[in-house]
This record gives structure tokens, sequence and C-alpha cells, in this order.
């Protein structure tokens, strides 16, 4: 599987958001996003699965533009974005046999492997709490819990490293090497340079 981003330029309210944006991931790389507050990362990830449009230029997977009906790039897309998209009023369970219901590549019936995921992050002593009661961290957990879970090839994901504590931190970065081991891409916007930890990487640096 190949990602190809050919001149993308995004605007919002006539500004430039980014412009002329060139890269090409294969299998199992790694995109690490950096750059200052403001510089456009968020943007970029959700332009990569058109949440937001480029104003020129294009993004192909495999060889088929993402706009194009042909595409059926969503079915191998997992986007987790900085706000974690969980519900306030379910428990942490709930909120990931929620999302899952709605990725095609989760087992439905596998009660154990939402357990897993929790463990794996150390929050299932927090399957009960709703996640308005969880700290930032936690919540985020939670969300990054759908990684394991979930079986599509390339990850989306906005500041994932933010809210966790170390511990935490490098659960997640091994967990990206052993995606990059089976094959998959991911594509991360941070703060933190973690290349040091990881193989395989390519850095997109953005500015204002």
């Amino acid at each position: 599987m190949e990602i190809l981003v050919n001149s993308a330029t995004c605007y919002k309210n006539n500004n430039i958001i980014f412009k002329n944006a060139n890269i090409i991931l294969d299998n199992s790389e790694i995109c690490i996003v950096m750059g200052p507050n403001g510089c456009g990362k968020t943007t970029f990830i959700k332009c990569l699965c058109k949440i937001e449009n480029l104003d020129s230029g294009h993004i192909l997977i495999d060889n088929i533009n993402i706009q194009d009906r042909k595409s059926n790039y969503l079915d191998n897309i997992i986007y987790i974005g900085h706000k974690n998209s969980l519900n306030d009023d379910l428990t942490v369970t709930e909120n990931l046999e929620y999302l899952g219901a709605f990725d095609q590549t989760v087992n439905k019936n596998s009660v154990n492997k939402i357990k897993d995921a929790m463990e794996y992050f150390d929050i299932y002593k927090y399957k009960d709490f709703m996640v308005s009661e969880l700290s930032e961290g936690n919540k985020k957990k939670t969300s990054l819990a759908r990684l394991i879970l979930s079986q599509k090839k390339i990850w989306l994901l906005d500041e994932p490293l933010s809210f966790l504590d170390e511990i935490a931190v490098k659960n997640l970065i091994n967990l990206f090497s052993k995606h990059q081991k089976i094959g998959g891409i991911i594509v991360a916007s941070s703060h933190y340079d973690f290349s040091d930890d990881v193989d395989n990487f390519k850095f997109f640096k953005m500015e204002n």
C-alpha cells in the first residue's frame, strides 16, 4: 500500500494553511508530522482522511485519488483526532464497543479483545467509569485502545502522545512498532520527536 501526497495545498478563510505538501509513504513506514501550533498539522491529518478538502493538489492511496468514487480508502483508515471522539455519557467499555461497531475489521464478539486493549493501556480498572469522570490522560488512552481492536492498515493520529504519561508513551510507541512490522502505515502529528524510538520513519515538518 502507498500513500502519495502531491502538491497538496489547503486554505481557510483565504489564508494558506499549508502549500505544496509532498510526501510518499509505503508499507511499514511512519510519518512524524511536526511543527509549531497553528502550522496546519491537524488540517493536514484531516485532509488525509477527507474530513477537510484540499484546494489544489491531490492525495492518492494505491494510485487512486481519495476523492474518486472508486476509492475504498476509508476501509483502510482509522482516524483518532486530538479531541478523541468519545461520548462522555458512556463508560469506557461502552465507548469501545460503540466505536468498534463502526469498524468492520473489529471482531464484534470478542469481549476479551476489548479487555486486552484496556489492560494494554492500564485503563481496565476504569472500565465502568463514565468517560466524563476520567482524566485527560485516561481519555486519551481510551481513544487509543481502538488501535488494538482495529485491523485497519493506515493509522492517522492527531497528537496521539498528548496527555500521556511516560509509561503510556512507551506502550504506544511499542504499538507503533508492532503495526509497522505487519506492514502498517502511520501518520502521527506530534510536538515530541520520538524518531529515536522507531524505525523506518519520515519527518514531515510544517511551518507557519
